[in-house]
Parts: structure tokens; C-alpha cells; sequence
């Protein structure tokens, strides 16, 4: 072998490890979760990928203070009751229409918008807010979130601090408000 193509290959075997390297870190880089290991993550300003899909395609990463109260509602469409909490959920979110001071993401386990927008119509449900639905279709965000359950809300304030979670169902009539209010008030969970 001449020694131009020896570079060559130690070039390319040595930019191949860079990226090697480089994906890795990235892959590893998830801000932490409560302590007592049932809650989600602790603030999303900490850094890290928490990457989600949306409806043009592109991707969104969730990671940073989001200067508004975030609501990250998680969704399995498996799951029998997801159809029934998404129709309460929507119905709260026609509530918020004119409010600046929240945002809603509903991260859906689907591999792709038509399989979600079929088993919407199928369900009888039409989202109020289309743009809050977003997809994790391996489910890799979800379980950097530390999301435990088919159905789940986290609740993180304007600093991306976690204020609160609702493992399972949350009444969004009675319960959501509040929680909502608690978040923007700066309350945290720790």
C-alpha cells in the first residue's frame, strides 16, 4: 500500500471514530430524573437530547427552559383508556385557547402521522391545537423522560423545573388548573 492511500484509510478510519464518538456522547446526553426513580425528569433545562418528531417532519428538541409552562402529556394508543383521556384532554385544551402562559406536547407512541391521524378518526377525537401533537415512534424520548405508564402527564414551569406529575388518568376538569397554576408559580416537585 503507498503511503498516500495508507492517510487515506487512516483519514477515513480516524473521522469514522470521531463521528463514533461524537453519536455516543450525544445518544448519553439526558438531563437526570428524580431520585426516588417514579418521577420524570428533574429540569429540562440540564441539557441533553429529548428529541421529538412533528407533523413536517422536523424534529424538536425539548430540552431548555421553555419560558412557559410545559405540559407533556405521553400517550400509547394501545392502551384503552388513551382514546378517552386524549377526548378530556383536548376538551381542556379548547378551554386555554387564548392562554400565552402554557403549552401543551402530546408525545404519541406511533410510527407515523397517517397511523395517528387514522386512530384519531377511528376514536371520534379532532385535536384542537394539531401542532401539540408530536410523535416518539421507538419510544426513546419517552423513556428519557423517565415515563413509567401508557398514560402520564408531566407538568415542568417556565424554568423547566418539574412542578408535577400525574401518573395514570388526570381528571383535566378538576385537576389541571391547578397543577398548570402551580407549575407557573415556580413550584417544583423536589
Amino acid at each position: 500500500m503507498t503511503p498516500s492511500k495508507r492517510r487515506l484509510v487512516l483519514s477515513v478510519v480516524l473521522v469514522g471514530a470521531v463521528a463514533a464518538a461524537f453519536l455516543a456522547f450525544r445518544s448519553a446526553l439526558v438531563p437526570a430524573t428524580h431520585a426516588d426513580h417514579d418521577h420524570g425528569i428533574m429540569n429540562l433545562d440540564a441539557g441533553g437530547f429529548l428529541e421529538v418528531r412533528l407533523r413536517d417532519g422536523k424534529t424538536r428538541n425539548l430540552v431548555g427552559a421553555p419560558g412557559k409552562v410545559l405540559v407533556v402529556h405521553f400517550v400509547d394508543p394501545g392502551d384503552g383508556e388513551a382514546a378517552e383521556e386524549l377526548r378530556e384532554l383536548f376538551t381542556f385544551q379548547e378551554t386555554l385557547r387564548e392562554d400565552a402562559g402554557s403549552e401543551f406536547v402530546v408525545l404519541v407512541k406511533a410510527d407515523s402521522f397517517e397511523a395517528l391521524d387514522a386512530w384519531l378518526a377511528s376514536n371520534g377525537l379532532v385535536p384542537p391545537v394539531p401542532a401539540s401533537l408530536t410523535l416518539d415512534p421507538e419510544g426513546k424520548t419517552t423513556l428519557r423522560f423517565n415515563n413509567r405508564r401508557p398514560l402520564e402527564t408531566m407538568f415542568f414551569g417556565p424554568d423547566g423545573r418539574l412542578a408535577s406529575q400525574a401518573r395514570g388518568r388526570l381528571d383535566w376538569r378538576l385537576d389541571a388548573r391547578r397543577r398548570i397554576a402551580e407549575a407557573g408559580s415556580g413550584g417544583s416537585i423536589e
